[in-house]
């Protein structure tokens, strides 16, 4: 496999779990499952990264992306040096 693509791999798989362990006791305070969010995509994107419910809806081309895209649960934002968690309206769908 290419080491570039193991590298960012690698990356990726540390940023998602410093997400995890950053986000761990909101989640136990607010009472989120964080089976379910360990379950989820994790995106990450310039100055915020999140937790993504991924769609059931098969795609059919252009004709229903909106509801085939991913359904962002909760996301960490850098806003002026500061980490802050923020909600979605999907949030309690999907992590209580």
């Amino acid at each position: 496999m290419n080491t570039k693509v193991n590298k960012w791999k690698e990356e990726k798989s540390l940023q998602r779990l410093l997400a995890i362990e950053y986000v761990k006791d909101y989640c136990i305070q607010k009472g989120f499952s964080l089976e379910k969010l360990k379950s989820q995509r994790f995106e990450l994107s310039y100055s915020e990264c999140g937790f993504f419910q991924p769609s059931d809806v098969p795609a059919l081309g252009l004709t229903n992306d909106q509801e085939t895209m991913p359904k962002a649960t909760l996301i960490i934002k850098n806003e002026n040096g500061k980490l802050m968690i923020c909600e979605t309206e999907h949030t309690k769908a999907y992590l209580l």
